[in-house]
């Protein structure tokens, strides 16, 4: 029988999102070249072009999961 989750485990959870953590997403041009610029330079890097728009959507949706 599954145990309920306490007070303490949930604030504990690295992974649950809290609604004071959740961010405006960018609204100019600017702003979202400065929030995503460094993360596909990143992953151009570590992953061959042919591969950059299939682990970019793959990270868009898993999130930090799929680490």
């Amino acid at each position: 029988m599954a145990t309920p989750i306490t007070a303490l485990q949930a604030t504990l959870d690295p992974y649950r999102l809290k609604p004071e953590d959740v961010v405006e997403p960018p609204r100019s041009f600017v702003a979202i070249l400065r929030r995503i610029g460094p993360g596909i330079i990143l992953c151009a890097s570590i992953v061959g072009s042919g591969e950059l728009i299939a682990t970019t959507t793959l990270g868009a949706q898993a999130g930090y999961v799929a680490l």
